[in-house]
């Protein structure tokens, strides 16, 4: 049989708590009571209620004060949370809906409204427990579906490679060394990608990497981004047999994290090249009103419409059963990401067949 639900009462008046702990219990539910917020924190040291019921005025620390501390402590501040008060002018109600509070009852109390919103918090919480626990199963399912492919196709190139270096070195020729040793390295980079987009992705999940940004912003020449990434992909499109085309539109500034940014536009540019083959890929760059707009257009494969609204979805791959991909399905996670996180814009367009464009629309200011 499940445990009953425990809900935690915080009032400086001992009649009140009694009564409260008289009706919670009476239908069924556990009750812990203290009279100061202090105590309470205590309580929280040793015990996770399901619930919190909290009075507002107290001695030495109030209500909305005694809230700000339960959500400052990670295993607390998923609670429910309803503040108890005599008050009933708007402006604390409004106080204490504004610091995040799930609700707001006023004495004297009533029985059934008090009863009603307990269940209806406790059935809510519950409801929002089990969704969270649905998408972390299906999460880790993402994981571990693409760590295994992800982590086992690169180690077999750099485990199998080197073991046929060290056991026929002497049978070897320079040819072949040469073809192993690029296998491995092939392998390697594989190996880097994917655990340097699994750190970043914890680190934008963290707000890491919004307080880079914060720390970084600055006015910067966006073209010695562009000429840096050009200079970068380039061997790339030549080896995919693409047609590279940069077109870099004046001496134009921008306000943004130059390194966020040169990591975002690289992974468009990243993405159009490998999603083509023997076609086209433009970057260009064009001025507006308040912001700098950089495209991305290929001619590549293309997106089935209606796998667009998912594609900036963590570990989402698009026609992941019908193309073999390398990575983890985390590029257009992080780009979307560090766009919002650099006040951008990023929309991408596209048609199965026909290509796809990336849109990213910079601030100046």
């Amino acid at each position: 049989m499940p445990e009953t639900a425990l809900i935690l009462l915080v009032d400086d008046e001992q009649a009140n708590l009694e009564l409260f702990s008289a009706i919670l219990e009476e239908e069924g539910y556990r009750t812990l009571s203290s009279r100061t917020a202090l105590q309470a924190l205590k309580l929280l040291d040793t015990n996770k209620p399901d619930l919190i019921i909290s009075d507002i005025y107290m001695p030495e620390m109030g209500g909305f004060e005694f809230y700000e501390k339960v959500q400052a402590m990670p295993g607390a501040r998923s609670i429910p949370f309803i503040f108890l008060s005599a008050l009933t002018d708007r402006a604390h109600m409004r106080e204490g809906k504004e610091l995040g509070a799930d609700d707001y009852l006023t004495k004297p109390i009533d029985i059934d409204e008090l009863v009603t919103t307990v269940r209806g918090k406790l059935k809510r919480a519950a409801a929002l427990r089990d969704a969270m626990q649905t998408e972390f199963n299906s999460l880790k399912e993402q994981i571990l579906s693409t760590l295994s492919h992800e982590l086992n196709t690169p180690l077999t190139y750099i485990i199998g490679f080197s073991e046929i270096i060290s056991s026929e070195a002497t049978q070897i020729t320079t040819g072949e060394l040469k073809e192993f040793a690029e296998l491995i390295q092939h392998g390697g980079t594989r190996l880097k990608n994917l655990v340097d987009d699994f750190l970043e992705t914890i680190q934008i999940d963290s707000s890491q990497t919004g307080k880079y940004y914060e720390a970084n912003r600055r006015d910067f020449a966006l073209n010695g981004v562009i000429s840096s990434l050009k200079a970068e992909y380039s061997p790339l499109a030549v080896d995919k047999k693409v047609d590279l085309q940069i077109l870099p539109g004046g001496d134009l500034h921008v306000f943004a994290s130059e390194s966020l940014m040169r990591d975002l536009l690289g992974r468009l540019l990243s993405n159009a090249i490998k999603f083509t083959s023997k076609g086209k890929v433009t970057l260009a760059v064009n001025d507006g009103p308040d912001m700098v707009k950089v495209e991305v257009v290929d001619t590549g494969i293309g997106i089935p419409e209606d796998e667009l609204p998912r594609i900036f979805e963590k570990f989402y791959q698009v026609n992941k059963d019908k193309q073999q991909q390398q990575g983890a399905g985390l590029g257009l996670y992080i780009a979307k990401n560090l766009a919002t996180i650099n006040r951008c814009e990023l929309v991408i367009s596209s048609s199965e067949g026909v290509g796809t464009k990336a849109t990213l629309s910079i601030p100046t200011r």
